[in-house]
């Protein structure tokens, strides 16, 4: 299972199909001495073997070749938001830099975590792009935005408040309860008392 996960990891790592030649070259690792590794590989969802060829190559779960590509999947994804990241990195070995490129040249707005990595891309749709005051522009980048951990406290100090829940409680009327009579059963085991109907309040007659 090792030596599979090197190779699909060598495949992800390559945008254009791998013979097995390469494969051994670059990874130490001879597929075809090993029936039930060769097997697996081929058998693998996410890998494509071409019986003409010999080769292999990795399926991402989108079809990313080029920035212009990547591009193009985000402007056919722009009414459904943005798109994770990590949801890509498998597509295109060089995604870090046309994502950088598609930034850099305004086309696509990226959101990063804290280490500066993308973490959401998004299709820059220029129709809704409007011109800002540049004061307005330095007011807005001069406030310093909280720790996440620190939010709660920061919104606490403004009286604002990070989640109202409010809670409708049903409280649900007591139906009475209905008083079952009920015909008890009595064994009798005295034969001189089995004319008297014990289920009833016994009343000496007169």
């Amino acid at each position: 299972m090792s030596q599979l996960y090197t190779v699909i990891q060598f495949l992800k790592d390559c945008d254009n199909p791998q013979s097995v030649v390469s494969i051994g070259t670059r990874t130490k690792v001879d597929i075809t001495r090993n029936q039930a590794l060769w097997d697996k590989l081929v058998q693998n969802s996410k890998i494509e073997y071409n019986p003409v060829n010999k080769t292999f190559a990795y399926k991402p779960t989108y079809q990313i070749k080029s920035k212009d590509d990547l591009l193009s999947l985000l402007t056919s994804k722009k009414n459904e938001g943005g798109m994770d990241y990590k949801d890509l990195k498998d597509s295109y070995s060089k995604l870090a830099n046309a994502v950088e490129e598609l930034a850099n040249e305004g086309r696509i707005l990226v959101i990063r975590n804290k280490d500066g990595n993308p973490r959401v891309l998004f299709y820059n749709d220029m129709q809704y792009n409007t011109f800002i005051d540049q004061d307005f522009q330095k007011m807005w980048a001069d406030i310093a935005i909280p720790d996440e951990t620190d939010l709660p406290k920061a919104l606490e100090d403004a009286g604002l408040k990070t989640m109202e829940v409010f809670e409708k409680k049903v409280v649900s009327e007591a139906r009475p309860k209905r008083s079952k009579t009920r015909n008890k059963k009595i064994k009798i085991t005295n034969t001189h008392l089995s004319h008297i109907d014990l289920s009833k309040d016994y009343v000496p007659k007169k």
